[in-house]
């Protein structure tokens, strides 16, 4: 629901731009543009996995413990910049369609958001170890760029554009609770950890003149960021709880689902 209010916000800012201008600015112009934006969506579901091995004294064997589930689904803000260039559009004389191609770079972070884990343990006796962790990420895109002209108007230019590149994703205050061991976490002597992945991303939006250089844009974007791997430390709790080895926690594929405001600048 917040995401509908928040998507009617932006297309009523753009229709009330849009109408305070008095004509249509039929520009087709080619150069470089700056750009910053700003956002929120959610992260979908994804699996998560923690894998370690207790160490009992003595003679007993080393008990290996792995749990396996899921995230729930936390809400997240983003921001970022970019920069790119757009050709001049080839467009039919006789229909008034036409295509304007651009590529760009942008740089793009996500806020702090903390996903929250459920993984039923093997060997099952040990019950269900719950994960909880705040995650921030970093991503660096190229994108291809789409735009339409339509025979109506040169002022509202609706796009699509697919983008690839690199994330870096970095988790901290990480907490591994079990219910039969009340005040253990079972990372608390290294909770922070982070890990490097490709990541796509898709855009459909559309685009608002507000003068002849600056351009109001609002779009929905797909982002993912492959599966990720990270290793906490042991857990130390002496006289508390037997020692165990580093953990290691993987991670599912991040998808998110972003809605995005920005301005423009064409030189």
């Amino acid at each position: 629901m917040i995401h509908l209010k928040i998507i009617s916000l932006l297309v009523l800012c753009v229709c009330c731009t849009g109408t305070a201008l008095a004509a249509d600015m039929n520009d087709d112009s080619e150069g470089i543009y700056f750009g910053a934006f700003g956002g929120l969506g959610a992260l979908e579901s994804t699996s998560l996995r923690q894998i370690g091995t207790v160490i009992l004294p003595g003679a007993l064997p080393d008990l290996p413990i792995d749990a396996d589930g899921s995230t729930d689904k936390p809400n997240v803000s983003l921001g970022g910049v970019q920069i790119g260039y757009e050709w001049s559009d080839w467009h039919s004389t006789e229909s008034g369609w036409g295509l304007k191609l651009a590529f760009e770079f942008e740089g793009l972070y996500l806020g702090k958001h903390s996903p929250e884990g459920v993984m039923p343990i093997e060997p099952q006796y040990l019950g269900t170890q719950y994960l909880s962790f705040d995650t921030k990420g970093y991503a660096l895109l190229a994108t291809a760029m789409l735009t339409v002209t339509t025979p109506w108007s040169q002022r509202f230019l609706p796009y699509a554009a697919a983008s690839t590149g690199m994330a870096r994703v970095s988790l901290s205050n990480a907490d591994s609770a079990n219910p039969s061991e009340p005040g253990i976490n079972h990372f608390n002597s290294d909770p922070n950890a982070s890990d490097t992945a490709s990541a796509l991303q898709f855009k459909l939006g559309i685009k608002s003149k507000l003068s002849r250089n600056l351009i109001l844009f609002t779009e929905y974007r797909y982002l993912s960021i492959d599966s990720t791997r990270y290793t906490f430390g042991p857990t130390v709790y002496p006289e508390e709880h037997p020692p165990t080895d580093d953990w290691d926690v993987r991670m599912g594929k991040l998808n998110y689902n972003l809605f995005v405001a920005g301005l423009q600048y064409r030189f």
